[in-house]
């Protein structure tokens, strides 16, 4: 796991400006550095690594033996074993044991094509000196990101934002519509960022940048396939494919263990990993205390039942509000490219306790969005009843009645969702923090609407139904997934340089889940249905049975206690004028509303809170 940045210009690179922007990477790889300079092509890498495979041997930026290709790599390859063999068979010969050089032999074999052998999550750059071409390219589920940015005369690509604004040597403008996709969906969609051109290199894309510019294509996509595997066959399948996919991710040169919430999915990895590793795993999870509203949120019987079950020695964090704020510099910072999802803090924390003993972490991201774990999905199913009845009669039967619920939004927003026509617009209903009144009172007008809307319309386009359980999560793993989910976990773990694994996000185990019906993954309000018979027998049956929980914050109780003065400071009138970017007055009243006891606004105050908050760590102070 490592930190890549470079760039390609019309004249030879900064030394001293590509140093700083390697620098700024340092917590993504602090075992080591390696710069590669071509003055005659403009080109310039540089590269910080976390040493994981072949810790002496995996040097970067690496050459094939010509030194005519040159690579940089952040991530794995899990099948770079296998790919080894078959390539020695065809006369290659290595001089390592990494997996970095197995992308320069493939890339011999296959050119640009090779990212269609890799299982793995990975960004890198390769420099192709004959072809006087620069190839750069992204994993099929966007585990790994990639930031780039293009002035006609100068192309600079990182990890994360910052290398690219020192690159560029000044901070762009903020992005209009990006900030009104940040405050719909607490991320902003690829490929914007908050910055006006500065870009993300979407998923499953190779981009060829040479003479002519840059060029994309696309080399997967998922398969659009009739549901063909059901009842006791897929949820075989599916336990099998998982138990390979986490026996790839057990390969490992330094320490490794797991995080452990007491869930069917963290459960589910533990389980494998006890199966091909034995005893000894280290397992790791966070729990919430100290104010009121926090009992809700704490699973620590959960995570002890699971470690007792699977035997392994485990540690348990205990976060308070306290925690949470002395946290939050060094979690803003780590996001350059703001996310609001309150998880981001737990799964710092978290982090930060695991990388006292391991360097390698397995984490059961991707479960959800694959096999329908989010309530919303069981709800949208209700849209084919609930849209066809009049809407005069939905206001009085049930619109109305859910108003005078004490802090009904939840319910009023679902009622509101299923009552809209759209697909596309359902879906913005269901995930959208700020109602669009809010968002144009706050920004003084709905500017990026449109443009959110264009970006996620081509997930639902087709859909013929009042609602899709396959389209909504094709649109998750598209937009939300790589966009929000990952984001948090590469940006947290690599905050502390841990290195963080998602075995459900192979891409194997992602094309046989759209194999499966919907009435496999979800019954009535019961998501996972599928994935909890896989685990039968495995699991134990009281965390089969359990409710989905969710890894985040009590904000509604902590804005009203511990993090009231945190909130009140940074969100107060003359500090946003002076920002300019949100208006005073609807900010207030959002606050007012939340502090009566009105409303709970826990989460669209921990959005404003995030974003203000981020604009200071970035240097955008007013």
């Amino acid at each position: 796991m490592c930190g890549i940045c470079g760039e390609l210009a019309d004249r030879p690179a900064d030394r001293a400006k590509l140093r700083a922007m390697t620098d700024v990477l340092r917590h993504r790889g602090p075992d080591a550095e390696g710069f590669y300079f071509d003055d005659a092509a403009g080109l310039s890498f540089g590269h910080r690594r976390l040493k994981v495979i072949d810790l002496l041997g995996g040097v970067q930026p690496m050459a094939d033996e010509e030194g005519s290709r040159v690579v940089i790599f952040n991530g794995e390859i899990y099948n770079f074993l296998e790919l080894r063999a078959e390539l020695e068979a065809k006369g290659h010969r290595f001089r390592t044991r990494s997996d970095t050089e197995v992308i320069l032999h493939q890339y011999l074999e296959d050119g640009p094509d090779c990212v269609k052998r890799f299982n793995g999550m990975f960004a890198f750059a390769l420099w192709d000196a004959k072809a006087r071409r620069l190839m750069l390219a992204r994993d099929r589920l966007g585990v790994k990101p990639l930031y780039y940015a293009w002035d006609g005369k100068r192309f600079l690509f990182a990890s994360e934002l910052r290398p690219i604004l020192i690159g560029l040597g000044r901070t762009p403008e903020l992005d209009q519509p990006a900030l009104f996709a940040y405050l719909v969906l607490q991320y902003v969609p690829a490929p914007k960022t908050i910055f006006q051109g500065i870009l993300k290199l979407l998923p499953a894309t190779v981009m060829l940048v040479d003479e002519n510019g840059p060029r994309f294509s696309t080399y997967w996509s998922l398969p659009q396939v009739e549901p063909d595997l059901r009842g006791p066959a897929a949820a075989e399948a599916v336990r099998e494919l998982l138990a390979d996919s986490v026996r790839l991710r057990l390969i490992s040169d330094v320490p490794l263990g797991a995080f452990l919430s007491g869930g069917i999915d963290s459960s589910l990895v533990v389980a494998m990993m006890r199966r091909h590793m034995g005893a000894g795993l280290k397992t790791f999870s966070v729990d919430f205390a100290g104010g009121p509203g926090a009992e809700q949120f704490n699973e620590t019987d959960w995570s002890r039942l699971a470690s007792a079950h699977f035997a392994t020695e485990h540690r348990t964090l205990t976060v308070t509000a306290p925690d949470l704020i002395a946290a939050l510099p060094q979690v803003v910072e780590r996001l350059d490219d703001p996310v609001a999802d309150p998880a981001a803090v737990p799964t710092y924390l978290l982090s930060r306790l695991a990388r006292e003993e391991v360097t390698v972490v397995l984490t059961g991201e991707g479960s959800d969005e694959l096999f329908g774990g989010y309530l919303r999905y069981a709800l949208g199913r209700l849209a084919s009843w609930y849209q066809p009845i009049p809407a005069a009669l939905r206001r009085i039967l049930l619109e109305k009645p859910a108003r005078v619920l004490p802090h009904g939004r939840r319910v009023r927003k679902a009622l509101a969702a299923l009552g809209q026509d759209s697909p596309l617009r359902r879906h913005l209903a269901w995930v959208a923090v700020f109602p669009d009144q809010v968002l144009e009172s706050l920004l003084g007008g709905s500017s990026g609407k449109e443009w959110l809307e264009q970006t996620l319309a081509s997930s639902f386009q087709g859909q013929a139904q009042a609602y899709s359980l396959d389209r909504t999560l094709r649109a998750d793993l598209a937009t939300w997934l790589p966009d929000d989910l990952l984001v948090k976990v590469d940006r947290m773990s690599m905050a502390v340089s841990l290195e963080a694994r998602t075995p459900f996000l192979d891409y194997r185990l992602v094309e046989l889940a759209f194999r499966i019906p919907d009435r496999d993954k979800i019954s009535g309000l019961s998501g996972k249905l599928v994935l909890k018979q896989a685990a039968e027998g495995i699991v134990p049956d009281a965390i089969c049975r359990r409710p989905k929980a969710g890894f985040t914050l009590p904000l509604d109780a902590w804005f009203r206690n511990e993090l009231k003065k945190l909130m009140l400071d940074r969100l107060e009138p003359e500090r946003l004028r002076r920002s300019g970017h949100l208006a005073p007055g609807p900010v207030q009243a959002l606050v007012a509303e939340h502090l009566q006891g009105r409303e709970n606004h826990g989460q669209e105050l921990w959005s404003l809170l995030i974003f203000e908050l981020w604009k200071d760590t970035m240097g955008l102070k007013c």
